[in-house]
């Protein structure tokens, strides 16, 4: 019995031992390197975010990105890939209790800002990508080589082909979105009394990951069409490459199908240069037709807002183009957006039109301008 008795003194002797070194855990001491809550970050470039000790104890660490855990060190290297709004929440902690920092770091799209030097014509095209047209193989309408010329000048022109068919270019800087119309855009409508339009919508897009591609997100222009029932929105086509000189099959996803005609037979209208040479789809807005073939076959302009169409409402007459206001961008699902920059600009055919002996409706491209630079 009197060995029990040691026994339970020893075991009472190391329970208060352990207890009292348990009790003796404090919670982390610790601190920021960046104590701010709200701060900057830039596209592509790192941030280093970490958490000392106060008093020299070390304890463990947990870092959060939108939620998700990034790190367990005691640092973070924030390097966005593309402007945002990003939430970082670090916590140090330890068996006795912890702290917390959380950080709401805003990125802001990268601009390239205008210098005197800069220019206010087109200074590159990215892609060109027509659909099937009468135009289009055609070295001096409808070539890649042809749309290359949009550089630098409003002189040159190149033809899109029917519905979908897209060109994209940049300039030299971030055009801004100031008061008023910031892009001037030329195509080649006629206006009454034979009034000829061929409408084209217009898309802009920001280098929202600074790699100077077009890649990003894309918001179309609105224009005077855009909210109207007549309009379609997701509108899709698909065109059939005929491999000879032939009419050009195309469906669409509204249950209906059609040709692009190729009455004189000459070249083929698909577009040989594409990548897929077997068919070729284009998404977007479909406008509705503006064709009268009653007589002299017309196509009306819409009032504002579309590219190649004699409007009144952006006085084409005086003008000689169709004006633009970044300040119309809307997203995908038509949410009007604010976009203080943008540096890329897709211009497409909007109508799916055969206005007989005159071809498809085909929107034309004669050059781009930053209105914010005279």
């Amino acid at each position: 019995m009197k060995i029990n008795k040691h026994l339970l003194v020893l075991f009472a002797a190391s329970l208060f031992i352990f207890g009292c070194k348990k009790d003796s855990v404090t919670a982390p001491d610790g601190k920021m390197g960046i104590t701010e809550n709200a701060i900057t970050g830039k596209v592509n470039s790192k941030t280093e975010l970490y958490a000392v000790s106060n008093n020299g104890k070390g304890f463990q660490h947990e870092w959060k990105l939108d939620g998700k855990v990034v790190s367990t060190a005691y640092n973070f290297a924030f390097t966005p890939t593309t402007a945002g709004t990003y939430i970082v929440d670090y916590k140090g902690y330890n068996e006795a209790g912890s702290f917390t920092h959380q950080y709401t770091i805003t990125v802001p799209v990268p601009v390239v800002a205008a210098t005197p030097t800069s220019s206010k014509f087109i200074s590159k095209v990215f892609e060109y990508a027509p659909a099937p047209g009468q135009h289009i193989n055609n070295a001096s309408l409808g070539s890649p080589e042809q749309a290359q010329k949009l550089i630098g000048s409003t002189a040159n022109m190149v033809s899109l082909g029917g519905f979908g068919g897209y060109i994209v270019f940049g300039f030299d800087h971030s055009v801004v979105n100031q008061t008023g119309a910031d892009l001037a855009i030329y195509g080649n409508p006629f206006g009454p009394p034979y009034a000829f339009a061929e409408p084209g919508i217009v898309m802009v897009s920001q280098d929202k990951n600074g790699n100077g591609l077009p890649d990003d997100e894309w918001f179309e222009l609105a224009g005077s069409e855009y909210a109207k029932a007549i309009t379609i929105k997701n509108y899709e086509i698909t065109y059939t490459n005929p491999k000879a000189a032939a009419n050009v099959a195309w469906t669409d996803n509204q249950g209906n199908s059609g040709f692009v005609n190729n009455s004189a037979k000459r070249i083929n209208f698909y577009p040989l240069f594409a990548s897929n040479q077997e068919k070729i789809t284009f998404k977007g807005t479909l406008l509705p037709s503006t064709l009268n073939s009653t007589g002299i076959v017309s196509n009306a302009a819409f009032d504002w807002g579309y590219t190649d169409s004699y409007s009144t409402g952006d006085d084409y007459k005086t003008n000689l183009y169709n004006s633009f206001d970044i300040s119309w961008a809307v997203d995908a699902t038509g949410k009007k957006v604010t976009l203080n920059t943008v540096d890329f600009v897709r211009v497409y055919t909007a109508q799916n039109v055969n206005a007989g002996i005159l071809g498809e409706i085909s929107t034309d491209v004669k050059g781009a301008t930053d209105l914010n630079i005279k």
